[in-house]
């Protein structure tokens, strides 16, 4: 297990530092990360565009005021098919439907008038399949209403901010793009 306290460092140097710390992990090891606040910032990131991250592992706990210790499991990839129901998923509003698997891919599930904060995923194409309800999928600044049975492809390194205009959920792959 690897520990790495961040709080002395700039904010703007700790997600960087924290992605190359758990990129130096071997799976079925764990970063300890010690913060002055909890890091769900970072806990997105990562469950959204880091595959080895394994979000069921994440856990955090608040040890006094400005020391959050969160901790980052890395899995090891499987390999040979796997099935999962959606339904049966933990986590809201994200929850991660192959773990530390390629591409990474992800059950939203938000209440009517709920939003995910605008964000990019870079290094990606994304599909964005809208399973029941309906959402206002703002992609740089143009709204698209996305309604159930509907699927949106579009570039990671577009600013993509989701708001559900009912209950609704989507299913989200993030593929890497490739050189090709």
């Amino acid at each position: 297990m690897s520990e790495l306290d961040v709080r002395q460092l700039p904010p703007s140097e700790r997600h960087d530092r924290i992605r190359t710390a758990f990129a130096d992990l071997d799976p079925g090891e764990t970063l300890t990360v010690v913060n002055d606040h909890e890091p769900t910032p970072l806990y997105r990131e990562l469950a959204a565009e880091e595959p080895a991250f394994d979000a069921d592992g994440y856990a955090v706990e608040r040890e006094e005021a400005s020391r959050f210790v969160a901790e980052f499991p890395k899995v090891e990839p499987a390999s040979g098919p796997e099935t999962v129901r959606l339904a049966g998923l933990d986590g809201e509003p994200h929850a991660a439907v192959f773990p530390g698997r390629e591409p990474k891919t992800v059950r939203l599930s938000l209440d009517a008038g709920e939003s995910v904060p605008e964000h990019t995923h870079p290094d990606r194409t994304v599909l964005f399949h809208a399973l029941s309800g309906a959402f206002a999928l703002r992609l740089d600044g143009e709204q698209h209403a996305v309604e159930a049975g509907e699927i949106v492809r579009f570039d990671g390194e577009t600013a993509v901010e989701p708001t559900a205009t009912e209950d609704a959920a989507a299913l989200v792959v993030l593929a890497p793009t490739t050189d090709e």
